[in-house]
């Protein structure tokens, strides 16, 4: 629940460039944080929805959690007697 806080601020964030808020701070910088706050939620938000979407399709079979190896690898053979 920390992160949808986190989501409604950083979205509020943004929102003040669209209604143009006065801020003590050069209009440069502060659009410069904005669009890196941004930048990290979008990063967020993806990870979590790919993260969902991957656990959805092993559930449902559709994707495997480990890939078989095409062949056989056993550390006996490895040995030279």
């Amino acid at each position: 629940m920390k992160f949808q806080g986190l989501n409604i601020f950083l979205r509020f964030a943004w929102l003040q460039t669209v209604l143009n808020f006065q801020f003590p701070l050069h209009p440069q910088t502060l659009t410069t944080i904005v669009a890196s706050l941004e930048i990290i939620r979008r990063g967020i938000w993806n990870f979590f929805r790919l993260e969902n979407e991957h656990l959805n399709n092993v559930g449902k079979y559709r994707a495997f959690k480990s890939v078989p190896l095409p062949f056989n690898y056993d550390e006996d053979d490895d040995k030279d007697d």
